[in-house]
């Protein structure tokens, strides 16, 4: 079983695999591979599919992309392990499916299984098999499992053919979707507070503000005014240690004073797709789990609405590894209905604000 690390203490699901070995035979033997494999992806369940596919167990037969954005559903159960590629791991045993894309022109593409059904792989050939151009196993989904490529670069004149795998022995129903890439940039507002953690890299080892992940556990206290409202700019990304796929999890202790009895509401919003949620800080470390968490894509905004208590506020990448995003993407918090301190209605001098708390 593949190391779920980061958020793995804050719910089991992180280091669960799913595995759907068992597909649906059909009734009529005499059918082919091919009209098999057609009707069983014709009818997958929740997956996006308007036509069946036909083809596609080898590069020879591939399922041609005609345009972008694009979107295919099926299962690979009923194909063949024709391909494997280290991303980092390796010795899969996954039957695997394959789609092909010729560009017009030179661009960026992004390629997502992030709401497939198991524990998925993607990598990509440029005109032969062997010749890798990207490779990715952990980066989305509701597990984090599941498998994304973001600005994956290709070039007019060349055939790129996108191998849809598994972890392991996994196979079942995937959703694909191949888009051209539109890069996403997140801005610090002027006068926000920095988290001043430095970047990951590989071999990290986070002390700073890990939180429940960190030995010992340790937080950032999210800063607050008389103005009521707050912003944080923040760093992320993932990396290896050791071999393995981790991610930078930040986690930001809210004052309970300053969250009030009206509550708060948090939003965040990062650069890559992005874990983000919080947790009943009352509950302590030994077994904490959220009470409310979201993944969003890169640039898209989650946000919470906190009522009063003393709560951990957490954000990481939805993924692990370096392919969830590299170290060093940037995400901002906003807390809003965050008040602290004695509210002037008149100027003061510094010595009558310092009278207030002897």
């Amino acid at each position: 079983m593949k190391l779920a690390t980061s958020l793995a203490t804050v719910f089991v699901l992180c280091i669960c695999t799913a595995v759907f070995a068992n597909v649906n035979s059909t009734p009529d033997a005499m059918l082919d591979m091919d009209q098999a494999i057609a009707l069983k992806n014709a009818n997958v369940d929740g997956i996006p599919n308007p036509q069946p596919n036909v083809g596609g167990d080898t590069i020879g037969s591939a399922v041609a992309i005609p345009a972008l954005p694009y979107n295919d559903g099926g299962n690979t159960c009923q194909y063949n392990n024709d391909y494997d590629e280290v991303c980092p791991y390796s010795g899969s045993l996954s039957p695997d499916v394959v789609y092909s894309y010729s560009p017009a022109a030179d661009e960026a593409l992004d390629i997502a299984l992030c709401t497939s059904l198991y524990d998925t792989k993607v990598y990509v050939y440029e005109n032969a098999a062997g010749n890798l151009v990207a490779c990715n196993d952990d980066a989305c989904g509701d597990d984090g499992f599941k498998s994304e490529l973001v600005g994956v670069p290709v070039t007019a004149g060349n055939t790129y053919y996108i191998v849809v795998d598994g972890y392991g022995s996994d196979c079942g129903d995937y959703s694909l979707d191949v888009s051209a890439n539109v890069p996403c940039v997140v801005e610090c507002p002027p006068g926000s507070a920095a988290e001043g953690e430095p970047d990951c890299m590989t071999n990290y080892s986070d002390q700073y503000n890990g939180g429940c992940n960190s030995n010992p556990n340790v937080f950032t206290n999210v800063p607050c005014d008389q103005s009521g409202s707050m912003t944080v700019c923040g760093r992320y990304g993932g990396f290896t240690y050791n071999g393995l796929s981790y991610r930078d999890t930040d986690w930001y202790q809210l004052d309970e004073d300053a969250v009030g009895a009206d509550g708060v509401t948090v939003c965040v919003t990062g650069q890559y797709d992005t874990l983000s949620g919080y947790l009943n800080a009352n509950l302590g470390c030994g077994a904490p789990a959220f009470v409310d968490a979201l993944v969003t894509g890169p640039c898209d905004t989650a946000c919470y609405n906190i009522p009063a208590g003393n709560w951990w506020v957490f954000v990481g990448t939805s993924g692990f590894g370096e392919a969830a995003g590299a170290c060093g993407g940037e995400y901002v918090i906003s807390v809003d209905g965050y008040y602290c301190g004695p509210v002037s209605v008149e100027p003061s001098s510094w010595g009558e604000i310092k009278a207030l708390h002897r």
